[in-house]
């Protein structure tokens, strides 16, 4: 059963790998999060178009940090995930993050260290929308709907 889940995943990775050979552009949505073994993990999310205009969405990576969560090891991690899918730092025109200080810090945090380690990017940051439902929980009645999704991604 192992041999063949490792089969499953060098498929799926080098099918995603020709894709993203492919890419004129691409964007990366990204989040930190705890995971219920209290372990943290990162996710990566790849939004790629190549020269017909097709687009390819998918997960790249999830990666788990292990001891802290601060902006370097986040940058570590984002930068050990593209190197294994042979992203070009250069094709990318847009990070997607959340507001946490480890993300958006100017200095330490990922943003900080990424402008730091490609000076003369033209990647425009974005703070993430997925962020917003807590305002519409509180202002509709959507707690069954959450709880049920929040169970969901948990379990995943």
């Amino acid at each position: 059963m192992t041999s063949r889940i490792e089969s499953i995943d060098k498929n799926l990775t080098s099918q995603l790998e020709s894709k993203i050979g492919q890419f004129k552009f691409c964007s990366i949505a990204m989040d930190e999060s705890t995971d219920i073994n209290d372990t943290a993990q990162l996710v990566l999310f790849i939004k790629g178009v190549d020269e017909n205009f097709d687009i390819t969405e998918e997960l790249a990576c999830m990666r788990s940090l292990k001891g802290t969560t601060k902006g370097c090891d986040i940058f570590l991690e984002f930068q050990e995930g593209l190197l294994t899918l042979k992203v070009p730092i250069t094709n990318i025109c847009n990070i997607t993050i959340d507001g946490a200080p480890n993300m958006a810090g100017k200095k330490s945090g990922f943003l900080g260290l990424f402008n730091q380690n490609y000076p003369g990017n033209n990647v425009v940051f974005l703070h993430c929308v997925i962020h917003q439902d807590a305002l519409c929980k509180s202002a509709l009645n959507m707690k069954p709907v959450l709880a049920a999704v929040v169970k969901l991604v948990n379990t995943i």
